[in-house]
């Protein structure tokens, strides 16, 4: 009985060491985005036009340099909720696909649209400005970052304007 007690603990020792092996890997570095300082003449053009009721702007790019292979956007705004402030954005990227001479343009909801069946819309309110952020990329991996304030007021009842803020 002891020799068999005393196997199996020998043997449960010597069975442990046979595990698997941890393989060590190397890591592969993702290369980062190198700053790009663009010039004014390659500097795009942004707008920003709200609809009449002001729950949706169109922004619009234009001048867009060839250099630029793609472009991201968040605008971030403040709404408010049931007397709360909630800071609120939309995001999106352009493609050079989508840029036609130079110019590109997106529609963008200050709400939520569910169209599961039939829309509906539910409006953001007390939407008074915001930032847009833009950032342009070249095939090359450079990266330039622009970040611009806006205000958007109403001007006659319930049409808006968007003013950028220097």
């Amino acid at each position: 009985m002891k020799k068999i007690l005393f196997l199996l603990l020998i043997s449960s020792f010597v069975l442990s060491s046979c595990g698997t092996k941890k393989t060590v890997s190397t890591a592969t570095p993702t290369p980062v985005p190198r700053e790009l300082v663009i010039t004014e003449d390659q500097k795009p053009i942004f707008g920003i036009t709200p609809r009449e009721d002001g729950h949706e702007l169109t922004l619009k790019i234009s001048k867009i340099n060839s250099i630029f292979t793609k472009i991201e956007y968040e605008l971030i705004y403040t709404a408010s909720d049931a007397g709360l402030e909630i800071e609120k954005g939309v995001s999106g990227n352009i493609e050079a696909k989508d840029i036609v001479s130079g110019t590109a343009e997106r529609k963008i909801l200050l709400g939520t649209e569910s169209c599961t069946n039939g829309c509906k819309y539910k409006y953001d309110s007390g939407v008074n400005g915001g930032s847009l952020n833009v950032t342009l990329l070249t095939k090359d991996n450079q990266v330039a970052s622009l970040e611009m304030p806006f205000k958007l007021t109403s001007t006659k009842g319930k049409n808006f304007k968007i003013e950028f803020i220097q």
